[in-house]
């Protein structure tokens, strides 16, 4: 089963490290199989294009 860090710390309602919480749940019996740790991702930005002109000095040419 999966579960974010975000919502388990909301049923949890602790400020404890991702590794803390991964030693926990071990601790008590639940494995852990596997840690997907997003924060490698944060300096990348998500972007929607909403409109695409063509610029004005294009020649058309679809090259």
């Amino acid at each position: 089963m999966k579960f974010t860090l975000s919502w388990l710390k909301d049923h949890l309602e602790t400020d404890a490290s991702l590794a803390e919480i991964v030693e926990r749940l071990t601790a008590i019996g639940l494995e852990v199989e596997h840690v997907d740790d997003k924060a490698g991702l944060k300096p990348f930005v998500i972007a929607k294009v909403l409109t695409a002109v063509q610029h004005p000095d294009a020649t058309g040419c679809a090259c």
